[in-house]
Order: C-alpha cells, then structure tokens, then sequence
C-alpha cells in the first residue's frame, strides 16, 4: 500500500503539470520581484514625493492613487527610477499611493505579484510671514499712504480700520502691493490701521499674524496748486478760446496777456488774468517768457506731490526740479516714502530751455571752477544738460541758463556729496 500510495502522488503531480497551462509557467518567470519600503514625503503645498527600494527584475514602475473610502486605485504615472514626485495636488488633503513593479517581455508586460505596501503624506499651505515695518509713508489731501515690508511666502495683504463705534478693527480692503493709499478721510481725525498677511493656493487661504496698529491724522493738502512750467503769453491777433468748466466760446482780443501751460501750435489750455481757465490755439500766442514765482511751496504740499506722482529712483535719492518757482529739491526715501532734506534756490533755462521728463544723474566733470554733474547727455553733439555752479553774480533764482541748472556752491557741493550716479532727476 506505501508502495503504491508514493506511487499515487507521483501520477498526480505528473497530472498536475500536464495540465498547467504553459503562459502560467511563463509569468511566474518573467515577474519582477515585489517592491518594498515605499515612503511618501510631502516636498511643497502641492507636491508629494515617493521613494522606494529597487525591485528584483524590475524595468519600471507604475504609481498607482488609492482612494481609502472605497479601496480602488488610479494610475499616476509610470517611471524607470525609484522616485517620482507627484505634483499639482489640492491643499490641506491626504494622499495614499502604491506602487508596481513591471517589465516587458515581447511586448507584453508583466507586473510584480503584489503591489508595494501603501504609504501616505498629506499637503499643507504654509502660514505666511508676518507684516513688518508697518507705517505712516506720506501724507496726501485728506490721504495716507502705508507702506509695509514684503512678508515671506505672501500672495496679499488684508488691511484692517478702527471702528471707534463697535469698538473692534474692521476689514477695508485687500492689495498685492506692499503699500496702500487710503483716501477720503476727515482733515483732522486720527485713523488706526492693523494689516496681516495672506497665502492663498488653490482656493485655499492662510493667514499670518495681525500687526500692531498704526496711527495717521489726516491732513489738507493743497497738492492741486502744484504745478509745472507755464509760459507768460500774449494774444497776438483776435481769436477764439473755449472756457474749460462751462464750454462756452469766448472772444479774446489781440494783446490780452494771458498764462500758458503748453507752447507750440497746438492747441492746450491757458489761464486768462482773471483765473477763468481756456482751451485755445497756441498759434495765436506770441511767447514772452517763463512764468516763475519766487514764492514757494511748502514742505507738506512737496512730499504730498512727488509721493503721488509715484517716482521711482535706482538711489535713495530723488531730485526734483521745479520751473515754476526756480527751486531744485532734494528727497530721500523710496517709492512713495519720500522725505524732503533740502531745498534750494535755482536758475533754469530761459523760455523753456531746461527739458522736461525724468532723467537720470548721469556723469561728473569740472566746470566753471567747481563740479559739473550731467542729468541729460547728447552723444553725437557731445552736449547735455547738468547742475553746476552760478556764472552770474547775484542771479540766483531766474529763467535765464541755455538749459543748466546752476545752484550755489553749497546746494552743488550736497548733491555731488550724497546723490550717487543714477539717482532720478524729475524736471516739471
């Protein structure tokens, strides 16, 4: 019975393998190995990375997506490496992944009996730096801005009031910028503002820490009444002229004087003795000269003005010429946040002879017995326009250079001492 019991189980494993089919066989061989030791690493808010150790047999391998309420898996992506990052996922989720090896034996592919243990990471948004240097840059007409330095990892700002009624700081608005301009408020009244910084990726949103509060008193301005360069003027022949407010024509008789802001033949407006303002043809004018006052502006109406104009400088520097009441002044600051540090008495180009525009300090040499320092420069006709000494004794605030700026040897000293190549140079 042993004899023929040995027997039995030889005929049916000789049976057995009669009868298993051949492409069977022939999988078991060409399986690689299972893969082991998967990892799964967050890298960024939308990324994920995955590493695992080396398949035996393997030629690549492919990531499956497992979705733990209902068990199924969707294919992520396939890779010959032992790592791939997954990127572009939501915010704030949990991922799970399992990975396969494979390889590919006459154009057929063979997958590793098992998948790989699964492994999980999850995605965060991450909590922006907080605002800091928050602050007063420059007061306007009834206007503040502030500025603020940029917060780490930021996409915006969210700017928060005082509301002395309920007590409480109140949402005003949303920026990009790292500065904002508040305006309407009341002459007089003190305003407090708090800001905190925001990260928002893929509709989702972090914020950073609320910022300490910051004071600002409104202000009036007159920043209207700057101006700059006009032209004294005289009608030259009977003409016709549109006033700007009410557009009304009117007759304007040969010889009536009258304050122009343009100069040329076309048309632009004008100001009539008595204020009224008008639009007419420059061909009817004849030029007489500049129109300059010696009166000048004050320090608030200043800053208010080149702080609204938005000027930018490559320095810390910013030089602003004005035609109107012959006077160079100097800023220091930055973009909106400029503070004036002096003023002085100027002689600009007779009847318009000083361009108009923004330049740039450009260039120092010697000249009438001191430094010269170029704001504009012709190439070809190896000629510009510069700051330099006075030429004539006692003129020191008139219309009267081919285009130079000339300063005493103080003011001239100053600007070659602390405005380094490159600052803005603003003619208006």
């Amino acid at each position: 019975m042993k004899r023929y019991g040995k027997y039995g189980v030889f005929l049916l494993l000789l049976f057995l393998l009669t009868f298993i089919p051949v492409q069977a066989l022939q999988a078991a061989g060409n399986r690689p190995g299972n893969v082991k030791r998967l990892k799964a690493k967050t890298v960024s808010e939308t990324s994920i990375q995955l590493t695992w150790s080396k398949a035996s047999g393997a030629k690549r391998y492919k990531i499956y997506r497992i979705d733990e309420e209902t068990g199924g898996r969707k294919g992520v992506a396939t890779t010959s490496k032992t790592t791939y990052t997954v990127k572009n996922l939501q915010v704030d989720q949990k991922y799970t992944y399992q990975v396969y090896a494979y390889k590919t034996v006459k154009g057929k592919n063979y997958f590793s009996e098992k998948g790989s243990p699964q492994a999980s990471a999850k995605t965060y948004i991450s909590t922006p730096g907080a605002v800091k240097k928050f602050r007063v840059a420059s007061y306007g007409n009834k206007s503040v801005t502030l500025k603020w330095n940029k917060a780490s990892k930021a996409t915006g700002y969210v700017l928060y009031q005082y509301d002395s009624k309920k007590k409480t700081y109140k949402k005003i608005g949303s920026t990009r910028n790292a500065y904002v301009q508040i305006k309407n408020l009341k002459n007089g009244e003190t305003y407090r503002f708090k800001i905190r910084s925001y990260r928002k990726v893929k509709g989702e949103i972090a914020y950073g820490k609320l910022s300490g509060a910051v004071k600002a008193t409104a202000k009036t301005i007159n920043v209207s009444a700057v101006h700059g360069r006009y032209f004294n003027a005289t009608v030259k022949k009977n003409t016709t002229a549109t006033v700007a407010s009410t557009g009304k024509t009117i007759k304007l008789k040969k010889g009536t004087k009258v304050t122009s802001t343009s100069r040329g033949n076309h048309k632009f407006y004008v100001f009539l003795k008595d204020g009224t303002k008008v639009r007419m043809y420059g061909s009817a004018l004849t030029y007489t000269s500049l129109n300059t006052t010696k009166k000048a502006y004050s320090k608030e109406q200043k800053e208010a003005f080149v702080n609204s104009k938005g000027y930018k400088s490559d320095t810390n520097y910013l030089i602003w010429i004005n035609q109107y009441t012959l006077q160079t002044n100097v800023f220091k600051g930055s973009y909106r946040e400029w503070k004036l540090v002096r003023s002085m008495p100027c002689v600009v180009g007779k009847m318009g002879k000083t361009p108009l525009g923004e330049f740039k300090l450009l260039f120092k040499d010697q000249a009438y017995g001191g430094v010269r320092i170029y704001f504009t420069w012709n190439s070809t006709k190896q000629w510009g326009n510069a700051f330099h000494r006075r030429t004539i004794a006692g003129v020191t605030r008139a219309a009267a250079s081919d285009g130079c700026i000339r300063l005493s040897d103080a003011d001239l000293s100053f600007i070659a001492k602390n405005c380094p190549m490159g600052t803005k140079v603003v003619s208006y």
